[in-house]
């Protein structure tokens, strides 16, 4: 019996194999070969006691249907207590095993087990079985399942502690996609299920996908939520801004050149077409390309075709486009400055973002996550917003939407001088107010009512603080959620004395 071969060829096999999982039914073919079994298998203990199969191979190298109605139980349990390995000729005929009902409806004649041991802990077995008199299990067979089991004992363990340790992540990363939104993109209000429904539908078939909204709406998180969940996903995803090259400096980014195809091209330069190459390419700002551009990345979409700039070859990449724009392409076919045939090739299906305001307290979502960002990136003990603070986050139209928001997120944890953030803490002075007077006079301008409206409810609202604690400022900024020195300058801006409360 050539076993110590075997064991040589499994242990470079398990040095060379990063998945155990993939490696350890191979290698419980050899030894079910070498000791002549009709079946085997590695079994591991649970945490409950229960036992989990592994690598449970039919000597036809194929995996047991079923392989906890195919072993003996007794045998694995015996093997569990008294941590020494077990060899039977005949179980059939073992007094420890005689009265055994899985021997007896299996009708085993020779059983090897031994255990899998790692610092002195039992983790699990590996057992092999056969039920043919001309293939007894003798003493050698005894010895190279021992030898096996130590040869792959550790392997096996860390292989196990690290499908744990995934699988906990797995979880851990599911049951947060579950309550703040999908993959990366966070949002649970109705408009926002709507768009994760679509990107579940389209994101494994191979469509050119179009994602439109509103500029700061989170498109390219849209884009790469169907790269990662899409067949391609083991491929290279690029995103490529057409609004930031002009157009000489765009096609040489898409599609290359040759060395020599323009002054200073001394080199090769690969495009991002043929860099991925069965991946994923997103263009953002589609309705920024020029009318030349537009031609070129047609015949592209048509047939996969393209010339780098300086060669008269053609290129075939295959590439999955999804293309984003916040421009109304509709309107700008109408006006001839967008080709109608691309339209229709990007828009095989399309998703459309909705805008910030409309996604009601997922703003409040945003708002958290972007708070504990910055507030881990600049080192600050912020961690919440008062209750004013997020009826104003509430309150603002958001135009630049969630990129609008991350920037007056940041501010403010810049600014937030404890561990809450005030409405202070905002720069808000350029930002719509959703909540408009509709008593404002015909001849009031939006800016001015704004202001107006700001006003009115500060001035009312410190007002009743303080009237309900009788000019205590510090319970009145307490009250309210704000910090007492903003809650003092709001005081002064509208020339309010403690002691006109007292």
């Amino acid at each position: 019996m050539s076993s110590y071969k075997t064991l040589f060829e499994i242990g470079k096999a398990l040095i060379a194999e990063n998945d155990i999982e993939r490696l350890l039914p191979q290698a419980m073919d050899q030894i079910i070969a070498q000791a002549r079994a009709e079946r085997g298998l590695i079994a591991v203990y649970g945490s409950d006691g229960d036992i989990q199969f592994h690598a449970a191979r039919h000597l036809d190298k194929k995996d047991l249907d079923q392989p906890d109605f195919e072993v003996s139980r007794s045998i694995i349990q015996k093997v569990r207590e008294s941590g020494a390995p077990v060899v039977l000729k005949n179980a059939l005929a073992d007094p420890q095993f005689d009265s055994s009902e899985s021997v007896a409806r299996l009708r085993l004649l020779s059983v090897a087990c031994a255990p899998l041991v790692v610092k002195d802990e039992i983790f699990g077995v590996i057992y092999i079985d056969n039920r043919d008199l001309a293939a007894v299990f003798d003493e050698n067979t005894g010895n190279l399942l021992n030898e096996f089991s130590a040869l792959i004992s550790v392997a096996v363990k860390n292989a196990l502690d690290r499908k744990s340790l995934l699988d906990t992540k797995r979880q851990l990363l599911a049951e947060r996609d579950a309550s703040r939104g999908y993959g990366e993109i966070i949002g649970q209000s109705p408009a926002m299920q709507e768009v994760f429904k679509l990107i579940k539908k389209a994101a494994a078939l191979d469509l050119t996908i179009l994602i439109t909204g509103e500029t700061g709406t989170g498109k390219e998180l849209v884009a790469r939520e169907l790269h990662r969940r899409s067949l391609r996903r083991d491929h290279e995803m690029i995103a490529l801004n057409c609004a930031a090259q002009p157009e000489n400096l765009l096609e040489d980014e898409l599609f290359g050149h040759e060395k020599g195809a323009f002054t200073g091209a001394d080199r090769r330069k690969p495009g991002w077409v043929e860099v991925a190459n069965h991946g994923t390419l997103f263009l953002d700002e589609i309705g920024e390309m020029s009318a030349a551009m537009q031609a070129k990345m047609l015949r592209f979409l048509q047939s996969g075709e393209y010339s780098p700039l300086g060669s008269r070859e053609m290129k075939h990449a295959e590439v999955r486009v999804i293309a984003a724009t916040n421009r109304n392409l509709p309107e700008m076919i109408a006006q001839k400055t967008f080709r109608e045939d691309l339209y229709y090739r990007l828009n095989e299906f399309e998703i459309k973002l909705p805008p910030l305001r409309e996604r009601g307290d997922d703003i409040l979502l945003i708002a958290e996550y972007f708070l504990g960002r910055y507030a881990r990136q600049f080192h600050k003990e912020t961690s919440g917003f008062s209750d004013e603070a997020r009826a104003l986050l509430l309150q603002q139209a958001w135009p630049g939407n969630v990129r609008e928001l991350e920037n007056r997120l940041k501010r403010a944890v810049v600014l937030a001088e404890d561990q809450l953030v005030y409405p202070d803490d905002f720069d808000l002075g350029a930002s719509s107010v959703a909540a408009v007077s509709s008593a404002a006079p015909a001849d009031s301008s939006f800016n001015q009512e704004k202001q107006n409206v700001i006003a009115a409810f500060e001035k009312e609202f410190l007002s009743a603080r303080l009237r309900e604690t009788k000019g205590n400022i510090s319970e009145a900024a307490r009250r309210s959620g704000m910090h007492k020195k903003n809650f003092i300058q709001k005081m002064q801006q509208y020339g309010m004395k403690r002691e006109d409360f007292a």
